[in-house]
């Protein structure tokens, strides 16, 4: 807390109007004015204390305000490594997870390709053995084996061969990738 100057000038204004006052007064009047300027002294000194007693008590506060300071800094550097740790250690996980789904989606994208000479070539199955059928439907049909062709044995069996193929797609595409 700070001397208020204003209550200062104010207190001496008025001291200064009590005096002249009082000198224009009889000289009977002298003692009433040393009693009101011993009243004012009195006044200026317990103001003076007052605020040297405020003073210390902020004095005596400000070590422990200066601690608080100091330790609130050391929560927030704590706390800032802490965050950067858990971000750091995130971003490994993230990139770790990234990798591992870059990894897994080549394997996908190679599972039914092959390559001829340095093209990579989709092969699908049932379109590989559904030319064979019509391969052999067409071969048949040249040499004039309609009786083969006819017969419910042929039949049963492209439907067994495309059965087939069906089957081991669904299970080249379920299969681990790892």
């Amino acid at each position: 807390m700070f001397v208020d100057v204003d209550i200062l000038k104010t207190n001496i204004d008025d001291l200064k109007e009590l005096v002249q006052k009082h000198m224009r007064a009889d000289m009977d009047e002298l003692p009433v004015i040393i009693e009101d300027v011993n009243r004012l002294k009195t006044n200026i000194d317990d103001l003076k204390e007052l605020v040297q007693k405020n003073m210390r008590a902020d004095m005596d506060k400000l070590p422990v305000i200066i601690e608080d300071v100091d330790r609130l800094k050391t929560n927030i550097d704590d706390l800032k490594e802490l965050v950067q740790e858990n971000m750091r250690t995130d971003m490994d996980k993230l990139s770790n997870s990234v990798l591992e789904l870059s990894t897994r989606l080549k394997k996908v994208e190679n599972q039914n390709k092959i390559t001829i000479g340095s093209i990579k070539v989709p092969i699908e199955l049932s379109g590989v053995v559904g030319a064979g059928v019509l391969l052999l439907t067409g071969c048949l049909i040249f040499a004039g084996r309609w009786d083969i062709i006819r017969s419910p044995y042929f039949s049963f069996g492209i439907a067994g061969v495309l059965g087939a193929a069906v089957l081991v797609k669904f299970y080249l595409a379920n299969r681990s990738l790892d």
